[in-house]
């Protein structure tokens, strides 16, 4: 661990609207995939940490969920996890999509940088898929709202842009110890990994509404040298989903556990078992044992 007149580290949090491709950005940024990722809104739940360390700087980075309405317990938590991050955090990346107008949700975003009078950066995100002056149009409609340090247009597919932003953080970096290893990259642990990998392949292959009245929860986790065997529960809120996630004899889920495996396999590098069994708990969402278990 480096001493700290050696090193220097900042603090990011990643913030917007459902869809505006903050996780995409995060997993662009690190150079792997650290949150999963989906054309579904509020795919990410919880806050997401990613370290990258690059030389003498350590950026440690949190993917928040998108923001919206709360409707439940799980959307309270949800919005309260955004509320910290940007508490705790040394720059905000105020993350929007080319082309988009301002909404209620980028006011309440506002509101909360002015009420902790953090400093900001506006990322222009997605910007290989509209021309030049739509991304100046969404400049001139966003960079009004907050006192921005920077604003920095980027592509979270192509990685245009990406250098500026990151050698604009390290400028903000403050001199300081490492706080993780220079090897450490996430601190999702590897069975909540194996969750959302297996709820990122749902949010692909079910329908909108499903996706989003489940919880996934492992109750098993074995790793060795040459496999990883977890065992998974997923809960739904009625009857109808349960059929609906394992198909017909089965279809659905062994489609859903076959894709999460070959990802997972990928990702460890080694043989993945995954057992996964659909569970109905009604309101699990405004379950409070059930959102501490999650994390949230």
């Amino acid at each position: 661990m480096k001493k700290e007149n050696e090193s220097k580290t900042v603090f990011v949090t990643i913030c917007g609207r459902p869809n505006a491709g903050k996780s995409t950005l995060l997993n662009k940024i690190m150079g792997r995939k650290v949150s999963i990722v989906s054309p579904k809104a509020q795919t990410t739940r919880v806050r997401v940490t990613g370290v990258l360390t690059k030389n003498d700087c350590q950026y440690v980075f949190l993917d928040t969920p998108g923001l919206h309405k709360a409707k439940s317990g799980l959307g309270q938590a949800m919005m309260q996890s955004v509320s910290e991050g940007i508490e705790n955090a040394d720059i905000t990346l105020f993350v929007v999509e080319a082309g988009d107008r301002v909404l209620a949700a980028e006011k309440s975003i506002v509101r909360m940088l002015r009420a902790n009078k953090m400093r900001a950066f506006l990322v222009i995100n997605k910007t290989d898929t509209v021309k030049p002056p739509q991304v100046l149009e969404t400049i001139a409609q966003f960079s009004p709202l907050y006192n921005f340090e920077e604003v920095i247009p980027v592509s979270s597919l192509t990685g245009d842009g990406i250098d500026v932003l990151l050698s604009e953080l390290e400028k903000r970096a403050e001199p300081s110890f490492f706080y993780y290893d220079s090897t450490f990259v996430s601190d999702m642990p590897d069975a909540k990994y194996v969750c959302e990998v297996i709820r990122e392949k749902m949010l692909y292959n079910l329908g909108l509404e499903i996706p989003h009245t489940v919880a996934l929860l492992a109750d098993s986790f074995e790793q060795n040298e040459t496999l990883v065997k977890c065992s998974v529960t997923i809960y739904c809120t009625r009857e109808s989903h349960k059929g609906i996630i394992i198909g017909k004899g089965g279809a659905m889920l062994k489609k859903i556990s076959m894709q999460a495996r070959l990802e997972l396999e990928e990702h460890f590098g080694k043989k993945v078992f995954v057992e996964c069994f659909v569970k109905v708990k009604n309101d699990w969402q405004n379950n409070s044992s059930m959102l501490t278990q999650l994390g949230l």
